[in-house]
C-alpha cells in the first residue's frame, strides 16, 4: 500500500470514528433531555390526576356528610372519577391498583402492564411497546392515598410520536455523518495527493539521478518538511555530480597522462632502435659514425631514464608519507645554485639570489628537486648570456619566494596547462633540452605537499616570473647573495 493511501485510510478512518461518536454522544444527550422531559410531563400529569381523584373523594365526602368514607365507597367514587376522565392522543390510558396489587380500574392499551414497584414511596416511569407496531408508551405509577387505603394510579401516555422523531433523527444523523464523510473523503484524498505530489517529484528524481542524469533538480517552493528532503536530494546531486565529474576528469586525465607517457617514451625507443640496428648491421662503419650513433643511443637513454626518475618522483609525492623538518631557506637554495652552475655556464647565465634568514618545514630532498625544476626550466627559457634571479621574504606568517626569468614567455592561453603532466608549450624545444613536460606537474605536487601554492605571471617577449607562498617557521641566523 502506497503512503497517500496509508495516510487517506488512516485519517479518513479517525474522521468517521469522531464523526460518529460525537453523532452518538449527541443523540443520546439530546435523547436523554427529551425523555427527561416527557417524563417531567407525564409525572406533572399523573400528579395532576392524583389531584381529581382526592378531590372526587373529598366532595363525596362531603356530599354523604361523613368524615370518612368507607373502602367500597372510596373505591366507587374512585371509579366514577376515572370513568369520567376522558383519553387522548397523550393520555392513553388508566389503571387503579389497591395494596395487594389487584385492579380497581383498568384501561391501559393492550400489552401494556404496571412496572414492577421497586419503591411504593416513589413515582416510577417505564418505556413499554404496545401491541400494534409502532406504538410505544411511557407508564407511569405513583403511590397514592385515598382515605384510610393506599393504592397506585398507573397511566400510560403515548410517546410513539416522540420515538419515532428521535428514530427519524438518528437516521437523519446517520446520512448527515455519511455524507459530511464521503465530502471529507473526497476533500482529503484530493488535499493528501497534492500534499504528497513533491514525493512523486522527489521518486522520480532519484530514479533521474540513478540513471546518470546528474543535473536533475528539484524545485518546491514550500516551507515544510518536503521541502527540506527536496533541497537535501539537491544537495546529494549536486555532490554525486561533483564526484563523477571529478572522476571522469580523473579518468581523462589519466588516459592523456598514458598517451603522453606512451608518446613521449615512443621517440626515444624509437632512436634507440634506429641507431642500434646501424650499429648491428653487419657493414662497415666509421668510428665517427659509430661514436654518433653510440651517442644519441646514450642521449636517449639518459632521456629514459630522467623520464622514469620523474615519473618515480611524482609517485613518491603523492603516496609516500614525507617528513617535513625545520629548514634554513638559504642553505637549500645555495645547494640548488651550486648544482646548476656547470649548467648555467654553458649558456653563460647569471643567477642572482636574495634570501633573508627564514625556515621552513620541508622534505628537503623533495624542496631542492622543487628549487631545481623551477630555475632549471628558467635557464632553458632563457637566451644565451641572459640572467635568472631568486628573491625570498617574509610576509607575516608566510614565506614567499620568486624565481624571475627574462626569457620568451608564456603565451596567456597557455598558463593554465602548463602544470598538466607531459603539457609542453614548445615540444621541439623542450625535447631538445631534454624535457618530457613533467617538471612543473612534480613541482606543483611538492608545493601541495608542502601546503604551498604556486602562482605563474608571464608576458611574451619579456618573460616569466614563478611566486611561491608557504608557511614560515622561524627566523635562524644566516644569509646569502650570490
Amino acid at each position: 500500500m502506497k503512503l497517500w493511501q496509508k495516510i487517506f485510510l488512516s485519517t479518513l478512518a479517525l474522521m468517521v470514528s469522531i464523526t460518529a461518536l460525537s453523532s452518538v454522544l449527541l443523540l443520546r444527550s439530546t435523547r436523554d433531555a427529551l425523555w427527561q422531559r416527557e417524563q417531567q410531563r407525564a409525572i406533572t400529569q399523573q400528579q395532576y390526576m392524583a389531584g381529581i381523584l382526592k378531590a372526587g373523594i373529598l366532595n363525596q365526602r362531603l356530599r354523604l356528610g361523613v368524615v370518612l368514607l368507607q373502602e367500597d365507597q372510596t373505591r366507587e367514587t374512585a371509579i366514577q372519577t376515572l370513568e369520567q376522565q376522558a383519553t387522548d392522543d397523550y393520555l392513553a390510558g388508566l389503571m387503579l391498583l389497591d395494596q395487594e396489587e389487584k385492579a380497581v380500574w383498568n384501561q391501559l392499551p393492550a400489552g401494556v402492564v404496571p412496572p414492577t414497584a421497586e419503591d411504593d414511596s416513589l413515582t416510577q416511569c417505564q418505556l413499554q411497546a404496545g401491541d400494534t407496531a409502532g406504538e410505544w408508551y411511557l407508564v407511569c405509577s405513583m403511590p397514592l392515598t385515598l382515605e384510610s387505603g393506599e393504592y397506585r394510579l398507573v397511566a400510560a401516555y403515548s410517546v410513539g410520536d416522540l420515538q419515532r422523531d428521535l428514530n427519524l433523527q438518528a437516521l437523519r444523523s446517520v446520512g448527515l455523518s455519511l455524507g459530511i464523510s464521503l465530502l471529507a473523503a473526497v476533500l482529503l484524498l484530493l488535499l493528501v495527493r497534492r500534499l504528497l505530489r513533491p514525493l512523486g517529484a522527489l521518486r522520480e528524481n532519484a530514479r533521474s539521478i540513478a540513471g546518470g542524469n546528474y543535473d536533475q533538480r528539484l524545485d518546491i517552493r514550500s516551507q515544510d518538511e518536503l521541502a527540506d528532503l527536496a533541497q537535501d536530494m539537491n544537495a546529494l546531486a549536486q555532490a554525486v555530480q561533483e564526484r563523477v565529474e571529478q572522476l571522469e576528469q580523473v579518468a581523462e586525465e589519466r588516459r592523456v597522462f598514458v598517451g603522453n607517457l606512451a608518446h613521449e617514451m615512443k621517440t626515444p625507443l624509437t632512436s634507440i632502435m634506429g641507431y642500434a640496428d646501424l650499429l648491428y648491421l653487419p657493414k662497415t662503419v666509421s668510428d665517427p659514425q659509430r661514436v654518433e650513433y653510440s651517442g644519441i643511443i646514450l642521449e636517449e637513454a639518459k632521456r629514459l631514464r630522467s623520464l622514469s626518475a620523474k615519473l618515480l618522483e611524482l609517485l613518491t609525492v603523492g603516496s609516500v608519507n614525507l617528513t617535513f623538518e625545520p629548514t634554513p631557506l638559504d642553505q637549500v637554495v645555495g645547494e640548488v645554485a651550486v648544482s646548476l652552475e656547470p649548467l648555467l655556464a654553458q649558456t653563460q647565465l647569471t643567477l642572482s639570489c636574495s634570501c633573508p634568514p627564514l625556515s621552513i618545514a620541508m622534505d628537503r630532498e623533495l624542496f631542492k628537486s622543487l628549487l631545481y625544476n623551477l630555475l632549471d626550466n628558467a635557464r632553458k627559457a632563457s637566451p644565451t648570456g641572459g640572467r635568472l634571479s631568486f628573491t625570498a621574504q617574509a610576509e607575516g606568517e608566510k614565506a614567499v619566494l620568486k624565481i624571475r626569468d627574462w626569457g620568451q614567455g608564456i603565451p596567456p592561453e597557455e598558463l593554465e596547462k602548463i602544470c598538466q603532466p607531459f603539457y609542453m608549450v614548445d615540444k621541439s624545444r623542450s625535447r631538445k633540452a631534454g624535457g618530457a613536460g613533467l617538471g612543473l606537474a612534480l613541482c606543483q605536487a611538492i608545493v601541495v605537499a608542502h601546503q604551498g601554492t604556486m602562482e605563474f605571471w608571464s608576458q611574451e617577449g619579456e618573460g616569466t616570473q614563478v611566486t611561491l607562498t608557504f608557511p614560515l617557521c622561524q627566523e635562524v641566523d644566516g644569509h646569502e647573495d650570490a
